[in-house]
C-alpha cells in the first residue's frame, strides 16, 4: 500500500510542478495556475461574443481561450492578461454555435483543467425586459427586430402607462401605449402602439444596445434598398392572412415581415389595422409637432415617410446599435 500511495503522489506532483533552474545551477518550482471557473457569456451581435469568467489563481500568467464548433477540435482564438477576465470574440458566424472553455497559465505550465464549457449561438434574438423574445434580421448592415415591440417598461424598470380612454390619450404629454383597439388579443399578433413620448423617453424603450430608429436611418433603409417605390414590398409580409387584399407588391425579400398592425390617431381612435403598418420614429419633423413615422400599405408596393402628432400610437421596431 505504501508503494502505491507514492506513486500517486509522484504523479499529483508532476502534473502540478515545474522545475527550472535560477540560472546558478540553482533550480526552482513553479507551480501551475489554477483552472478558473464560471465561464458565462452574452451574444452581443450575430457576430460577437462577450465572455467572462472567475479567475481561481494567484500565479497565472494570464488566459487562454478556445473555441470549437460542432465537434470540431478546440483551437485557441485569444488571451488576455491575468488581470482580465473578459473576452469578445468578434468576426464570428450569424446562427451559429460556437463552444468555448478557458485556461490559466504560467511558466510552470497550463493549469490541470479548464473551465466549465460554454455553448452560445449567435442567434438572430433578442429579449426584452418583460421577456419578449424578438427574432432579428440584418439588412444592409443593419439589425433590425422582425416583430412589433411589446414591452410595458422602460429599460430601467419603469412601467410605461396603458392608456386606454381616447380623451386622456388625446391629452398626454408624457409616453404611454395601448393595444389597437385597446384589446391585447391584438398585441399577441401586432405588438403594442406607443406615442412619441415613449419613443423619447430617456429611460430608453428599447433593449440594451438597440435603439428606436431615426428618420435618417429609416431613410438608409430606403436608400440602401432600391429608394421607395418598392421598398414597401419588400418589407411586407407576403399573402392576404393579416394584410387585406391585394397587398400589392410583398415579396418580404428583406425578411422584415411588416405587419398592419394599424395605428392611433391624436384623438384616440384606431384606424387601418390590415391596411397599413405605421412604424414609429425617434425624430420629430422640423420644428413642428410632428413626428415622423414610415408606413407600408396594402395597396402599395411603396414605403413613404408619414408625419403626425405626437400623440399619435404607432407600431415600433428596434434597431441595433
Amino acid at each position: 500500500m505504501k508503494k502505491i500511495f507514492t506513486l500517486i503522489l509522484g504523479i499529483t506532483l508532476a502534473y502540478s510542478c515545474s522545475t527550472s533552474s535560477d540560472g546558478n545551477g540553482n533550480s526552482t518550482t513553479t507551480v501551475v495556475p489554477l483552472a478558473p471557473s464560471n465561464l458565462t457569456g452574452t451574444v452581443a451581435s450575430t457576430t460577437q461574443i462577450n465572455l467572462s469568467w472567475t479567475d481561481n489563481s494567484t500565479n497565472e500568467t494570464g488566459f487562454k481561450i478556445e473555441r470549437k464548433t460542432g465537434t470540431g477540435v478546440y483551437a485557441v482564438v485569444g488571451t488576455t492578461p491575468a488581470d482580465v477576465t473578459t473576452f469578445s470574440n468578434t468576426g464570428l458566424t450569424p446562427s451559429t454555435t460556437y463552444t468555448y472553455r478557458v485556461y490559466s497559465y504560467n511558466a510552470g505550465g497550463n493549469s490541470p483543467t479548464y473551465s466549465n464549457e460554454l455553448n452560445l449561438n449567435t442567434s438572430t434574438s433578442v429579449t426584452d425586459i418583460d421577456g419578449n423574445v424578438y427574432q432579428t434580421v440584418t439588412i444592409c448592415n443593419q439589425t433590425w427586430t422582425k416583430t412589433n415591440l411589446n414591452v410595458s417598461k422602460y429599460r430601467n424598470g419603469d412601467v410605461i402607462p396603458q392608456v386606454t380612454d381616447p380623451t386622456a390619450w388625446a391629452n398626454l404629454t408624457t409616453g404611454a401605449w395601448c393595444y389597437y383597439n385597446n384589446d391585447s388579443a391584438n398585441g399577441a399578433v401586432y405588438g403594442k402602439l406607443y406615442n412619441w413620448y415613449a419613443l423619447t423617453d430617456p429611460r430608453g424603450l428599447d433593449m440594451q444596445g438597440w435603439h428606436v430608429p431615426s428618420e435618417t436611418e429609416f431613410s438608409t433603409l430606403m436608400t440602401k434598398n432600391g429608394g421607395n417605390e418598392t421598398l414597401g414590398g419588400k418589407l411586407k409580409a407576403t399573402g392576404t392572412w393579416l394584410w387585406i387584399a391585394p397587398n400589392t407588391g410583398a415579396t418580404n425579400s428583406l425578411s422584415f415581415t411588416a405587419l398592419p398592425g394599424g395605428f392611433r390617431d391624436d384623438q384616440g381612435y384606431f384606424w387601418a389595422m390590415g391596411y397599413k403598418a405605421v412604424f414609429g420614429s425617434y425624430s420629430k419633423y422640423f420644428f413642428t409637432e410632428a413626428t415622423a413615422s414610415l408606413a407600408c400599405y396594402n395597396d402599395s408596393e411603396a414605403a413613404l415617410f408619414q408625419y403626425g402628432p405626437r400623440t399619435s400610437g404607432y407600431s415600433v421596431r428596434l434597431l441595433k446599435d
